[in-house]
Formats: structure tokens, sequence, C-alpha cells
């Protein structure tokens, strides 16, 4: 294990064995850490930090042979995490190299552990915008070795989620395997990380030979409780849908899973006598014999039936293509599952934002396609309201909100970690992450204006036609050159649409500036003559509400311009 200690962090470690001797609370051990980093003067690089995740690795893994209550180790452990103190995936990768090989003869550790995963395991997103997250992803890819086994670079954030998250259930499939001797039936006849002791060459910290009187009834325990998170990760839509990505991108690996996946189906006691359903492993096991037995073009059918029909084409005839719709179809099945509860929507700006950028990184597409698609399937969430699946309680409100205030959000949190990266570089390389944070704008800018021609798809609900003219009649008397507080607004008869609001979604949160007002085809090309036209009109109402003599002139100009236009200016 290598070590990556600083003063702070071995305070913390000496701090901690004290604490366990006196018994100090988790939440108290806590406190004084997260103290103690903020005095020192680290506490930029104290959240999800990797030198706290190591010295709590040691101390888990140590516990029992220096004397100390081993249980109060794995509590601290799970204080730190909850507070996010130390980086859950680094803390856990260096455990499972230890105690998984380990849970025969430490049954206790191999549960606690368990119970870490399934709490802190797989809440990636907050841990991929921490300000040492390269440093993470690189101390879990040299431990885990995920670039070398699975074939792509674990640097690139989107990568890296798929390979752990795929790594993790993994390592629990084969130590399910490994329990019941059934790794001898795959072609390796061995695990792909260790599940026994003579796995590793060097084992770095010493266990004690504590044999409990039930440690055979801990260890049966321990086989169904792997089985259990197994089968609960699989019905977890996010975890599927990361799964889904690793399907289509590391065939040769994604084969080498569901042969275990299917050994531990057809064979395993433990699964055949617990009382949890098999819809879900087997689902994984048809959904892989479908990719390889059909084209990608059909493949998005698999997904979900809200997305069967052509996700990524409009109305009108455009079509971004039946492959690329496949590609992107995670992101409509979030929105929908947003929608009837079936994921807690907490956090929904962050997990959109992460899942765009995993796709972006995964399918190897550029900004322009991964804002494209987000835009797309937003609008396409509004117009299924349209001929809702729900029931009789409207959603469109809520459908409204995902589109101009969740998706907007999203992109907004990528484009400001692409500003923080450009902040905390230095001189040399500031200007490079300078351009890149302006390409992003600049993705997102031409993503908007071509959007423009699926005008069939974005033809605004009948509650918000009004708001889409006024935002469309905005654009136009700025263009205009008509001050948009003067009173004309109701004059100018400009139609918009969902685009529109989109736009001023993201003027109003500094991702665009009102220089989209100019693109070609955002309003209609009358405007130039409204200048003109509009002040001589109303100015004829508003001297007859003055008691100008009703002269014949007046009257024409009556005439050319409906009261009803110039009520409000009057």
């Amino acid at each position: 294990m290598a070590s990556l200690s600083s003063p702070w962090v071995e305070w913390a470690g000496e701090y901690t064995k004290a604490a366990q001797a006196e018994a100090l609370p988790p939440n108290e051990w806590a406190a004084r850490v997260a103290t103690a980093a903020a005095a020192a003067g680290e506490r930029g690089d104290v959240q999800f930090s990797a030198g706290l995740a190591e010295m709590l690795a040691r101390v888990v893994l140590s516990g029992e042979s220096s004397g100390a209550a081993p249980a109060a180790a794995w509590k601290y452990a799970e204080a730190a995490l909850a507070a996010r103190l130390a980086s859950p995936a680094l803390l856990l990768t260096l455990l499972s190299s230890r105690v998984i090989p380990q849970r025969v003869a430490r049954p206790t550790a191999y549960r606690l552990y368990l119970e870490l995963l399934r709490r802190h395991g797989f809440k990636l997103c907050f841990q991929m915008k921490a300000a040492n997250s390269n440093k993470i992803r690189q101390l879990i890819d040299d431990n885990l070795n995920l670039s070398q086994i699975f074939g792509f670079s674990a640097c690139e954030p989107g990568v890296f989620i798929v390979e752990f998250v795929l790594c993790i259930l993994w390592q629990l499939v084969d130590t399910a395997l490994d329990d019941e001797s059934l790794l001898e039936l795959t072609p390796e006849k061995k695990a792909q990380w260790p599940t026994r002791p003579q796995d590793i060459s060097a084992f770095e910290v010493s266990f004690s030979e504590q044999k409990p009187e039930k440690i055979e009834k801990l260890q049966r325990m321990n086989s169904v409780i792997t089985i259990e998170l197994i089968g609960h990760l699989l019905h977890n839509k996010v975890i599927t849908r990361i799964l889904s990505l690793a399907r289509e991108n590391m065939q040769t690996q994604w084969g080498l899973f569901t042969y275990r996946l299917r050994l531990l189906v057809a064979n395993s006691s433990t699964l055949q006598a617990s009382t949890m359903s098999l819809v879900a492993f087997q689902q994984l096991i048809l959904d892989d014999h479908n990719v390889h037995g059909e084209n990608k073009h059909s493949l998005h059918k698999k997904f979900h039936p809200m997305v069967a029909s052509n996700p990524l084409s409009s109305p009108n005839g455009h079509c971004l293509g039946g492959s690329y719709s496949a590609l992107w179809t995670p992101i409509d099945m979030y929105l929908e599952d947003c929608l009837d509860g079936s994921i807690a929507a907490t956090n929904s700006i962050e997990i959109l934002s992460g899942l765009v950028k995993a796709l972006q990184a995964v399918n190897r597409s550029s900004w322009h396609d991964a804002f494209m698609a987000l835009w797309i399937a937003s609008v396409r969430l509004v117009q299924r309201e349209r001929e809702p699946i729900e029931g009789p309680v409207p959603h469109l409100e809520t459908r409204l909100c995902m589109l101009l205030s969740i998706a907007t959000l999203a992109v907004a949190d990528i484009i400001e970690e692409a500003d923080s990266r450009c902040g905390e570089t230095d001189l040399s390389s500031h200007w490079k992450q300078k351009t890149a944070t302006d390409d992003l704008r600049k993705e997102l800018m031409l993503s908007l204006q071509a959007l423009g021609d699926y005008e069939s798809l974005l033809v605004p609900p009948p509650c918000i036609i009004s708001a889409a003219n006024q935002a469309a009649s905005k654009a136009a008397m700025l263009v205009s050159g008509i001050n948009s507080s003067s009173g004309y607004m109701e004059s100018i008869n400009e139609t918009g649409n969902m685009r529109h609001l989109i736009v001023e979604s993201c003027i109003s949160r500094n991702l665009l500036d009102t220089s989209a007002y100019y693109w070609p085809g955002y309003i209609n090309g009358h405007v130039n003559s409204m200048s003109h036209a509009i002040p001589s009109q109303l100015a004829g109402w508003a001297a007859f509400m003055k008691g100008t003599p009703l002269t014949q002139s007046l009257v024409s100009v009556l005439v050319s311009s409906p009261a009803s236009r110039a009520r409000k200016v009057i």
C-alpha cells in the first residue's frame, strides 16, 4: 500500500488510535478530524481525502493485531465516509484487495466491508467533482488495474465510473462463485481479482487468528449477503444503465463477466435457496444475448418503451440515426424515472450531469452531440405529456421543470466544472484549459442552433404558448432596437417555441448572452421595420386618450392599430 501520508494525516492516524482506546463516539471523532484539517490549512484537500482513506484502511485492517476494538475502527471509517472526509471509492478499493481474500478467517470484517460497500460504494458523483479526483482515480487504477484489464484509460471520469462499477460487481460475483467452489468451472479457473490469500504476492498486515464459535454460520450468512447485494445492484436502474455502457463498449470483458453470472445463476445453491427474484440476473444475461444477436439500430428498443420509437428523431423527418439514438437512451430513461418516482429525484442535477459526461466519454462523442442529446431527450419528455401514460394526474409542470431547470442546470454544472479546473491550473496550462472551457460554450451554442431544425418537436404545449411567444418577442424587440420595458411587447406578433424558452433559461444562468437573438432563423425577418411602425401607431392612441381632437389623420392611425394592442402601453 503506497504511502500518502502528510503531517495532518499522520496526526489523524495517531488521534484515531487514541480515540479507539478511549471509545470516542464516531461523530465526535469525525468532527475533531475535520476541525483539525481546517486548522492545518488543508480544508481544500480534506474532502474525499486519499491520505485519510489509506490511513483508515490501515487502522481497520490492523485493528485486532494492535489490541484495539476492531468494531470502533469500522465505525470511524463509516463516519469518515458519511462526512465526506475520506474517498469511499479508494477506501473500499484498498479494503477489497485485503478483506475479500481473508473473508473465511475474518467473516466479521467481510460483513462490515459489504455494509460499507452497500452504503457508500456507488456514490460516485460527488467524488468525481472533488479537487483531488484525478489522483483518486489514478490510485484506484493502480490498485485494481482497471485500464489494463478493460482496455480504456481510467483517467476519464465517465470511463472510470463504468470500469469501477463493473469491477466491484465482478468481484462480488467471483466471491460468490468461490464460496461455492464454482470458479473451477470458468475458463480461467481463477478470479479476475484476488479471492484467496494465495492469490496475492504479499500481505502487508497480519490478521488475527480469532475464530468465533459460530464462524461457519457467519460464513454462510456472508455468502447469502453477497448474493443479495449482487441482486440489489442489478435491480438498481442507474447501475444497470452503467452496465449497459460496459456491454456496448467492452464486449470481451463483458462476455467474461456474464459467463460467470450465468454460472452463478445455474449452479449456486445459495441463490437457488434464497427468496430473491432471479429476474434481474436473467434479464442481464438475456440483454447480453440480444446485444450479440441484433444490431445497434434495434438495440434501443430493449431499453425502455418510452424511447422505442426513434428517441432522437423529430416529427418533421429529421433524425440523428438509429445507432446514435441507442447510445443516448440512458438520458431518456433517467428523465422518465425521475417522474415516475422509481428512483430518488434528489441530486438530480449532479446525477444528470454525471450521466451526460459518462456517455460523452464512453461514446467518444463531441460535446455538441452530448448537449444535443440532452436537449432532445428533455424536449421529448415534455412532448410525451400530450399522450400521458401515468394516469389522469398531469405532470406537465414537472416535465417543464426538467427541461428548463434541471437540464439547463446540468449543463451549467458541466461548464462550471470545466471553469473550476481552469482556475486550478498553473499559468503554463491556463490558456489550454481556458480554450477548452470556451469550446464547451461554443458546443452548447451550436447544439441549440441545430435544435431549431426540429420545428415540430419544439411546438410548445398550450399552457406555455404565451410564454414562448413572449420570449420570441423579447428577442425581436432587442434586434429591432426597441426597449423591452417600453410597453410595446403585446403589439409584436412573434411566434415562439420551446427553443426560445431554453435559450432564455440559458441566458439567465450566464451560459449564453443575447447574441443568441441574432442566430439565423431565431426570429422572423420582418423586425427591421418594427422600430418605426410601433411607436407611431401606439402614439396615436396615447394622444387620443389624453384628449386630442379626433381629426381625420388621427382616425386613420387609430384604425390601423387595434386598441387591444395599445391598451397595456396606455
